[in-house]
C-alpha cells in the first residue's frame, strides 16, 4: 500500500455466502457474493485520482452531497469546481501521481477554525485511509474495500483530549444508480459519535462519452 494521503468522505457490510447448487459440493454454478451483485452487471470502469476521491467512477459531470456540497469534473474526469464549507481547489495538495493526499482551510459549519485532511491511498489508486485533524482532536478511518474500491467496513479512531475510542464502521448501500455509484449510504457504528450517518448524492453524466 502506498501511504501516501486523499478527501471525503463515503455502504452495508454483508456477508459473504458460500456454498453449492441444490447443495451439492463441486457444483458448476458457482454462488454469487450478493455483496457484488449489488452494484449490477456492467458498472463503469473508468477512475481517475479524483473520481477515486470522491469514490466515484465513470464519466461523471457533477456530484451533489447531501444537497448541499456540490463538485464538478472536466471530460477527463479531473475536479474544476467545488462547494463545500468555503473549500477551494488550491486548498488542495496532490502527490506526483495526480492523487489528493491533504485538504487545508477547510471551515467547518460552526466554528472558523482550520480542520485539516489527509488521505492514503491502496496499490490500485482507491481511497484507503482518511485523517482529519482539528483544534480539539482527530479522527481517523481506515477501510476495508472491496474490488471495485467501494467501503465495506471501516475502522474509526476517535481522540479528544484524554479521550479515545474505537468503532467498526459498517456500510449499507440501499440506492445504486446503472453506472455502480452509490446514490444513497448508511454508515453505522457501534460508538456513541454519529451512531448513524445517512449520505445521499445526485450524479451528473456526460451521457455522450460512452
Amino acid at each position: 500500500m502506498k501511504n501516501t494521503f486523499t478527501f471525503l468522505s463515503i455502504v452495508f457490510a454483508a456477508m459473504l455466502f458460500i456454498g453449492c447448487a441444490n447443495g451439492k459440493q463441486g457444483s458448476s454454478e458457482a454462488m454469487q457474493d450478493p455483496w457484488d451483485e449489488q452494484w449490477g452487471e456492467n458498472p463503469d470502469t473508468f477512475t481517475t485520482p479524483d473520481l477515486n476521491w470522491l469514490s466515484l467512477r465513470g464519466h461523471v459531470k457533477s456530484m451533489v452531497m447531501n444537497g448541499r456540497a456540490r463538485f464538478e469534473l472536466d471530460r477527463d474526469g479531473k475536479l474544476t469546481y467545488l462547494s463545500l464549507h468555503g473549500l477551494t481547489l488550491d486548498d488542495m495538495t496532490r502527490n506526483a501521481e495526480g492523487q489528493i493526499i491533504k485538504v487545508t482551510n477547510l471551515e467547518t459549519a460552526n466554528t472558523e477554525d482550520v480542520v485539516i485532511f489527509e488521505y492514503g491511498y491502496d496499490e490500485r489508486g482507491f481511497l484507503e485511509y482518511e485523517a482529519r485533524f482539528m483544534p480539539d482532536g482527530s479522527h481517523y478511518h481506515r477501510y476495508e474495500l472491496d474490488r471495485l474500491g467501494n467501503v465495506r467496513t471501516g475502522n474509526f479512531d476517535f481522540q479528544k483530549g484524554k479521550k479515545e475510542l474505537h468503532a467498526v464502521e459498517l456500510y449499507k448501500y440501499p440506492e445504486i444508480d446503472a453506472h455502480g455509484n452509490w446514490t444513497k449510504l448508511i454508515i453505522t457504528k457501534n460508538c456513541e459519535i454519529e451512531p448513524e450517518l445517512v449520505l445521499t448524492r445526485e450524479i451528473e453524466y456526460y451521457e455522450d462519452i460512452k
